[in-house]
């Protein structure tokens, strides 16, 4: 449950140590060198120190898997005994290469100066960066969770939840069966009995519902999961591997003493991920908006004016990330005065299209100005895409694994689209392919993948489907 945000705060802690400690190196003899506070022997290789430094990091970057559920909430007591094993460990590669290279005219000065500095920049990084890092990739990504598990288990996986919090985790309560209600009538944490979460789930806004395996595993509770789901919620469960083996097993998604299984993986609940695909929009994104928007707006305007006159944009209401609410925008493409009924689908030959809208759609060139939502934020390149509210509605009582596609940003472009399942849904089998290409994207994603889809979409562009209308 928390694999993937431990993992890229792993990532994203080593890489600013690496790039301070490395930073602090160069800039520590830049500075000797210029002011001549210290006398350097020309002699020495400080390009082979650097490499030095490089494998040190390396090696601590490894040590911060012991320390991955920690990061982000260390005590300044705890950030202390991690930074003096990072300098222990800079240290005997720095002085392990100086007794190797038998380099007596290297300066002790200089790289006693320079392991202090790395010393101060590693604590500061591990007791306050690293927090910074989970606060501004989890503000709004954070994840209000329900236990379902008898009262003791549910209160100790509870009170362990609460230690997460800077991963983005808020545990709201918890159920348990009907029995330890009664006694524990008094526990402020308990919601309800499993019958009632459901409308526990709804009533509190929930995001995730954790079942404890052992006592919730049967066929029963299929019903409740379904439920569940299908109030847009994520489903996992958890055992507590410590007090069945001892141990925690390697093979399985485990944090601390519990062990977790889900149905979605999600890779892009990993930061490192999120800045990739960030970067990814962005680089694809300004172009468009800057050199291909304009003179298209100016176009599509002309065209409008001859043909339907009215605004060259319209934006309605979709459902995004997390389910929040956004405003898409395209290019007209519909006469005015059917706003109305832009719920229903567009079918071949739409008497509401006008004759070059028809082009716009035919192409894609309507999705154009949703770059501009790409830039601002509430939409990426590539993603599902993003459906009437009315249709999200409709969609999600027939198939129940669609609320997954909510796990991520919603796309221009999406692979079920790529493999040429858009426009129109005429059968059954349309709106499950979709459900099923959104689902394998969300849980396979990868910066490959987009590229991919971005290709095939490209493609599609230049020649487009029969689907397309």
């Amino acid at each position: 449950m928390l694999k993937h945000r431990q993992d890229g705060l792993i990532v994203l802690h080593g890489s600013l140590l690496l790039i301070l400690v490395a930073a602090a190196y160069i800039g520590s003899l830049v500075f000797v060198k210029t002011f001549g506070l210290i006398t350097l022997n020309a002699e020495v290789n400080w390009g082979l120190y650097l490499s030095a430094v490089l494998v040190a990091m390396a090696w601590i970057h490894r040590g911060l898997e012991g320390v991955g559920e920690r990061l982000g909430s260390l005590s300044w007591r705890e950030a202390l005994r991690l930074t003096l094993q990072q300098l222990t460990r800079l240290m005997v590669v720095v002085f392990t290469l100086a007794f190797l290279m038998k380099d007596a005219a290297v300066s002790r000065a200089f790289l006693i100066g320079f392991l202090g500095l790395a010393a101060v920049l590693m604590f500061t990084a591990n007791l306050l960066l690293t927090r910074v890092f989970a606060a501004a990739f989890y503000r709004r990504q954070r994840l209000r969770t329900v236990i379902a598990a008898p009262a003791d288990q549910a209160r100790q996986l509870d009170a362990w939840l609460t230690t997460q919090g800077h991963l983005g985790i808020d545990p709201i309560g918890y159920v348990s069966p009907d029995q330890e209600g009664k006694e524990t009538p008094t526990d402020e944490r308990r919601l309800g009995n499993l019958e009632d979460l459901p409308d526990i789930v709804a009533r509190h806004g929930a995001d995730q519902v954790v079942f404890d395996r052992g006592e919730f595993g049967g066929g029963d509770l299929a019903p409740v999961v379904l439920a569940v789901e299908r109030a847009h919620c994520r489903v996992r469960f958890f055992v507590n591997m410590y007090s069945v083996f001892g141990c925690n097993p390697g093979m399985i998604e485990h944090n601390d003493h519990y062990a977790f299984a889900t149905s979605t993986p999600e890779p892009l609940d990993n930061p490192v991920n999120r800045l990739l695909k960030r970067a990814l929009d962005v680089a694809v994104a300004l172009p468009a908006v800057v050199l291909v928007l304009p003179p298209l707006t100016l176009v599509v305007w002309v065209m409008q004016r001859l043909e339907s006159p009215g605004p060259v944009f319209h934006g309605q209401l979709r459902s995004g990330l997390n389910r929040e609410r956004f405003r898409i925008y395209k290019f007209r493409t519909m006469h005015i005065g059917h706003e109305h009924a832009r719920a229903a689908q567009a079918t071949v030959g739409d008497a509401r299209i006008y004759p070059f809208g028809r082009f716009l759609r035919r192409t894609s060139l309507d999705e154009i100005p949703q770059f501009l939502n790409v830039i601002m934020g509430s939409m990426s390149v590539s993603g599902p895409r993003p459906h009437l509210l009315e249709h999200d509605e409709r969609f999600a009582r027939i198939e129940h694994a669609y609320f997954k596609r909510h796990f991520v940003k919603p796309g221009i472009t999406g692979l079920a689209q790529s493999k040429g399942f858009r426009g129109e849904l005429v059968a059954a089998s349309d709106l499950t392919n979709r459900v099923r290409y959104d689902e394998l994207y969300v849980a396979n994603w990868s910066l490959g993948l987009d590229l991919g889809i971005l290709l095939r979409t490209i493609q599609q562009v230049i020649s487009p489907p029969r689907s397309a209308y």
